[in-house]
């Protein structure tokens, strides 16, 4: 465990800039945000990306921030800014106003760092910028960089998402583009005026039509309303939420694995062991419903960003403490699980994108982001992939959630981020030790 007075000299030399297209879009429209968009404008995505090859000894800040002058020409709309219409319906102004960049340096490796996260995850905020929108609302940008460099010489690259743009689908596309830029012998000059909005939404001041929905529609389970919270996005928690991660490599999973119905997946299979836990440590209040977050790449074809995950619920008609997890793990993967995504996007627009919802943490949530094109695999590139990707959620509320990505080394293990409220992490840490989750 590090402290916070050694986390706090960890990383030093801290300057901030601004960065953005490098050609003026002149557009000056709105970009039109979905139901869906807005049911998650209090959630952040954070990512971690850490490259530690020759390449990445080689590229130095000023390349860096050339590259994200290119790529903000298509991502033009991550560099707007938050207005309301005059129903107080959230909408981003494309003004090219820009994303924060962050520079700072690290006294340790990256091997050291990764060797540290091991055991304690909270010095990963120092990587990645902890800011949400608000409470100016008209001034804060959704995107936030990091580019720390290591005592090593290599860098993590830290993302700081407001997932009101987009889904981790779309912060894993926006990084995978940079690293190509910066790895793959693409050059990294001002591109030609970008032609007409590139299937990135609907840019126009006023929205399109509106689905039909109907006000007897079915409340979805996995969405749950807040007080207000004006122009600060970020929800208002009875509890104070702690996180802390672990990796569960290949023969920890595969012995998970061996404790659930044959040919369970690995998300299924740590999903059904934590629920499990998780429900031991709230005795009286456990949760019998859980939301599972998965992403949905077909529904995101042909656009660079915005919310296409698929939402749905697993509800256990028993005690979930005393039920055999292997029925958990049923619960989980045959088709139990309802999905609310219409569901969502309709409860929001009923109320005109006005109200303020949570997703995270409505109840306990599971993200399964182990699939995500993190690693730029799938762009057909030859160019330096990261050592290491790290994934979580701020904004969770005081059910908690748990982030599954791919695990360290890619070893086919899996990298899990829980997020609970603060006086259950010791337990939860001895229910995992028990189940061999945690050594």
């Amino acid at each position: 465990m590090v402290s916070g007075e050694e986390e706090q000299s960890l990383v030093y030399g801290v300057r901030i800039s601004s960065v953005g297209p490098g050609n003026s879009i002149g557009l000056d429209g709105g970009y039109h945000l979905s139901g869906l968009d807005l049911a998650m404008k209090l959630h952040y995505i954070k990512g971690i990306y850490y490259f530690d090859g020759d390449a990445s000894r080689e590229v130095t800040v000023t390349q860096i921030k050339a590259a994200t002058f290119v790529l903000f020409n298509d991502y033009y709309v991550s560099c707007g800014r938050f207005r309301r219409e005059e129903s107080g319906r959230p909408f981003i102004k494309c003004n090219d106003c820009g994303a924060r960049f962050i520079e700072a340096e690290c006294r340790k490796t990256v091997e050291e760092w990764l060797q540290m996260i091991g055991d304690d995850s909270s010095p990963q905020k120092l990587l990645v910028s902890d800011k949400v929108i608000g409470p100016e609302l008209h001034f804060s940008p959704p995107v936030y960089m990091q580019v720390t460099r290591f005592k090593c010489r290599g860098i993590s690259i830290g993302l700081s998402w407001a997932h009101v743009l987009g889904d981790a689908f779309s912060a894993a596309a926006f990084i995978n583009s940079l690293a190509a830029l910066l790895f793959g012998g693409a050059a990294v000059t001002p591109l030609s005026p970008p032609p007409p909005p590139p299937g990135i939404g609907n840019i126009a001041t006023t929205p399109p039509p509106k689905p039909p929905s109907s006000a007897a529609a079915k409340p979805p389970l996995s969405l749950r309303r807040i007080d207000p919270v004006g122009d600060h996005w970020i929800p208002t928690n009875n509890s104070k939420m702690e996180s802390f991660s672990f990796n569960l490599n290949a023969t920890q999973l595969a012995q998970l694995q061996t404790q659930m119905p044959r040919q369970t997946p690995p998300f299924e299979s740590i999903a059904a062991a934590l629920w499990q836990s998780v429900a031991n440590l709230r005795r009286g209040s456990e949760p019998t419903t859980v939301t599972l977050c998965k992403l949905d790449p077909i529904k995101q074809q042909g656009k660079i960003i915005g919310n296409a995950q698929k939402i749905s619920t697993v509800k256990s008609g028993a005690a979930v403490s005393v039920t055999d997890r292997r029925e958990l793990a049923d619960l989980l993967v045959v088709g139990a699980a309802e999905e609310e995504g219409d569901l969502v996007e309709e409860a929001v627009e009923r109320d005109n994108g006005v109200g303020d919802f949570i997703v995270y943490g409505a109840n306990l949530t599971f993200v399964k982001w182990d699939e995500a094109d993190f690693y730029g695999e799938e762009m057909g590139m030859d160019f330096e992939r990261p050592k290491f990707v790290y994934y979580a959620v701020d904004g969770v509320g005081d059910s908690g959630a748990v982030v599954v990505v791919p695990g360290l080394g890619g070893s086919g293990g899996r990298f899990v981020t829980v997020i609970l409220r603060e006086n259950e992490e010791v337990g939860l840490k001895a229910e995992l030790i028990a189940n061999g989750m945690l050594l």
